[in-house]
């Protein structure tokens, strides 16, 4: 039973003024939140939602909502002993059961739901692909139709549930029902198993679908397809097919977003005296002017080379950052060159060296 020290308009949130719409929007609300399925192992949860339930049960129904204002909560005796949990949600929280399950199908009705991964390049995300996916999954079988018995061969009604496929229990409040074990929710048991499937009515099928992935598609893009699941064993429908996006590592490029990323090491006179350097795009290799004087990780951006934005708007950039090599070995001549240079640029100190004795010179004197 509900908390019998607060009322039903507390437990709800609601004011006593509240307009039946109101109300119900409230008991949705919270029932979302503290639904069984949403709060596995959480008897705090299930407390609270028995508690909303018995409290929209009676101020959802305006004779009884009525009863309550003017005598308060019923006595025991009084309240019925159990809540048809599914007729209320029939209709009262259809959407809400739908946020559970994909487009909004009873699990009960449909099989499980499958999820594969397909690998894209970076050229084919960039470009847009279509790819032939070959999977495998749990289908009627094709000898007895899903039935589960040999054609023409007779079944029986299941003692375990009537023929209705279903066993319903009663746990506090609330009237239950699961699928029945005995004849796993089909109502009815074969006389003679299916010799391809042993009676399960299921069968591995290869399945090969084709999908097209759009220019500029996402690493971790979800994408899903109805009824490309798993068959049920009870009435054959099957759940859908979850297709997750992986973008395979490019030797030369990494993304961020539509924009491509790029590492272009030169060397130090290139960077000193500047000129022509060799950039690698989607679309071949490309000449692109590096300025004299440039720093190492300086970036430089090209308009419009990166990817095609989802969703069929401008590409991104191509941002290329400068990366300046040091030689680990040098020849003796070599070495002869950059000690005359280091000499003529001992008393032509950059910016930053300058900066940067200046901070010694201040934290530990001359």
């Amino acid at each position: 039973m509900a908390n019998p020290g607060r009322d039903y308009y507390e437990q709800l949130g609601v004011g006593r003024e509240a307009s039946a719409d109101e109300i119900k929007a409230a008991y949705r609300r919270l029932a979302m939140q503290f639904h069984p399925d949403r709060n596995p192992n959480d008897p705090t949860a299930e407390q609270k939602f028995k508690e909303i339930s018995e409290a929209y049960h009676v101020l959802g129904d305006a004779d009884r909502r009525t009863q309550y204002d003017r005598y308060g909560r019923m006595q025991p005796g009084q309240m019925p002993d159990f809540i048809d949990v599914s007729e209320m949600f029939d209709s009262v929280l259809g959407d809400l059961l739908s946020s559970f399950t994909p487009f909004g199908r009873s699990r009960r009705n449909v099989g499980q739901d499958k999820r594969i991964e397909v690998s894209l390049s970076l050229v084919e995300a960039a470009r847009g692909v279509e790819k032939t996916l070959e999977y495998e999954r749990a289908a009627p079988c094709d000898h007895c139709s899903g039935r589960g018995g040999e054609p023409g061969s007779a079944s029986d009604p299941c003692g375990g549930c009537g023929g209705s496929g279903e066993v319903r229990y009663q746990q506090g409040l609330f009237r239950l029902s699961r699928a029945c074990a005995k004849c796993e929710g089909r109502g009815v048991i074969p006389r003679t198993p299916c010799t391809a499937c042993n009676g399960v009515g299921l069968a591995k099928k290869n399945e090969k679908l084709v999908l097209s992935f759009p220019a500029g598609v996402e690493d971790g893009t979800v994408r899903h397809v109805r009824s490309y699941g798993d068959a049920s064993r009870m009435t054959g429908a099957s759940g859908d097919l979850e297709i997750i996006v992986k973008i395979a590592a490019h030797p030369l490029f990494s993304r961020e977003g539509a924009d491509l990323l790029c590492v272009v090491p030169v060397s130090f006179p290139q960077a000193a005296l500047g000129g022509m350097i060799d950039v690698p795009t989607l679309d071949g290799r490309v000449k692109m002017r590096l300025p004299p004087g440039t720093q190492p990780g300086h970036q430089l951006r090209m308009r419009g080379k990166g990817l095609p934005r989802f969703g069929g708007y401008a590409a991104g950039d191509q941002l290329v950052t400068i990366q300046v090599e040091v030689p680990s070995e040098v020849s003796d001549e070599q070495r002869a060159l950059i000690e005359r240079l280091a000499v003529t640029m001992k008393e032509d100190l950059q910016p930053q060296q300058k900066t940067f004795l200046e901070k010694l010179k201040d934290l530990f004197g001359s």
